[in-house]
């Protein structure tokens, strides 16, 4: 990839930029459109999944942009959804992203749930395997609990880089994040503005007061202030990518930062998965 415009973040031998775009329920039209126009903006960081079912608005919206390819870093996650699925599969699917992105290969690919049906031991080895050959650059997971990281790691002969879980300042993934640093592995967080709650709270409001900025910024800053972060906040306005874009610039005081650490608490948790719900450590 080129010289980037803002801050990466290293774990293994990728780079990640330290925030980019989420797509998650970005459909139609309207994902082509904030995709190509976060690109030309500067974004350097677009996510997806097979699950979104906009993998090809995504490849759209990057052709469209007229960004080249090795630009900015792109994400797609591949879920074992049912007992039919077999390691194997793995790489039709993988194939199946890229053609459906229109792209020779991904930045990184991650399994996108751990599920009990589908054994680790089975799928890390083909996941790695897809590095081997090339599809993508790097892999990594996501929903993983230290339990299911523990042993992915057992079966992985490349470096597992990212853990791609739930992350905001209400939820309480202390014991996670502890884990995830030492062992090199970045947490990237994924609705990292509570599903919209970060505006209605009187600590987050007050410190944006003080900046001058959002609270989704200020969210943001918060996420980004840890080093071992990154943060890929999901909008269909394409009115609000520059602001989310800016908030790489907001810098929290210790005091504000442990304000924010503050609101975490047990049932911050906003997502949920229809047939598993990770156990975390907090």
């Amino acid at each position: 990839m080129s010289t980037k415009t803002y801050n990466m973040r290293s774990a293994g031998q990728a780079q990640i930029p330290v925030l980019g775009l989420g797509t998650w329920q970005s459909t139609g039209a309207d994902c082509v459109e904030v995709v190509s126009k976060a690109l030309q903006m500067g974004y350097e960081h677009i996510d997806t999944a097979q699950a979104y079912g906009n993998e090809k608005e995504v490849g759209q919206g990057i052709k469209q942009s007229g960004v080249g390819r090795d630009k900015f870093f792109l994400t797609t996650k591949i879920f074992p959804d049912d007992l039919k699925f077999q390691p194997e599969k793995l790489l039709a699917a993988a194939k199946s992203s890229l053609e459906n992105l229109d792209t020779d290969y991904l930045d990184l690919l991650l399994l996108h749930w751990p599920d009990d049906r589908v054994p680790l031991s089975e799928t890390i080895p083909m996941l790695c395997e897809l590095q081997k050959q090339g599809l993508t650059r790097n892999i990594g997971v996501s929903n993983f609990n230290i339990a299911h990281l523990l042993e992915a790691q057992k079966y992985a002969d490349v470096p597992i880089v990212v853990n791609q879980v739930e992350f905001h300042p209400f939820i309480k993934q202390h014991t996670l994040q502890t884990f995830l640093a030492n062992h090199h592995i970045l947490l990237e967080a994924y609705s990292p503005l509570a599903r919209g709650d970060v505006f209605d709270n009187e600590v987050i409001k007050s410190i944006a007061d003080t900046h001058n900025v959002t609270p989704a910024q200020i969210s943001l800053a918060w996420i980004l202030s840890d080093k071992h972060r990154v943060a890929i906040p999901k909008t269909a306005n394409p009115e609000h990518l520059q602001g989310n874009l800016d908030a790489i610039k907001v810098q929290l005081s210790a005091d504000e930062l442990q304000q924010i650490d503050s609101l975490a608490r047990s049932d911050g948790r906003k997502i949920e998965h229809p047939d598993y719900t990770p156990e975390w450590d907090d």
